[in-house]
């Protein structure tokens, strides 16, 4: 792991620089790929510390900034920050290579979050082209209509906008 150091309006003492060293190097222990360069810019204005901090892994980046009354503060919080960022990529990627299903239910389920029950309600593909289409929506009460447009052969849904007048959406390939 590279780790570079940069300040800006002090200097930093060799003692203070290893103990802000040994807090960095621990972080490879959370990352599930290596670490390939950590920086860090320390500023020094109005009596207080920031450390801006970059976290590289082979694609992927991590950022985190903290502000302290010394510099080891300042960098312990940045030190922290990317830890946390650092586990739960980690979980994330090994969630994925484990191939565990899930997605954003299992996402929404495990921040406590209750699943949502839908009324579920069928309807009748229409083909049809756009005027037709708009003709029927205006006729009916419902706040869309959903056809096959035999103008471009793609699913079309048409709704009343915010502003009151009629939107056309229509899916695309990909």
């Amino acid at each position: 792991m590279n780790l570079d150091i940069r300040t800006r309006h002090f200097q930093l003492d060799p003692e203070a620089r290893e103990r802000i060293e040994a807090q960095f190097e621990k972080l490879e222990r959370f990352s599930p790929r290596p670490v390939t360069d950590v920086r860090l810019q320390i500023n020094f204005e109005n009596n207080l510390f920031t450390c801006d901090g970059l976290l590289l892994l082979r694609n992927q980046e991590f950022r985190a900034e903290n502000n302290g009354a010394e510099p080891d503060l300042a960098t312990q919080g940045v030190a922290e920050n990317l830890q946390r960022q650092l586990d739960k990529f980690k979980g994330k990627v090994s969630g994925k290579q484990r191939g565990e299903p899930g997605g954003l239910g299992k996402a929404l389920a495990s921040e406590g979050v209750a699943p949502v029950r839908f009324a579920t309600e069928s309807f009748e593909l229409h083909e049809m082209d756009t005027l037709a289409a708009r003709h029927a929506f205006t006729a009916s009460d419902a706040p869309f209509l959903v056809f096959h447009n035999t103008d471009s052969g793609r699913l079309g849904v048409i709704y009343r906008r915010s502003d009151g007048e009629l939107g056309l959406m229509e899916a695309t390939n990909g």
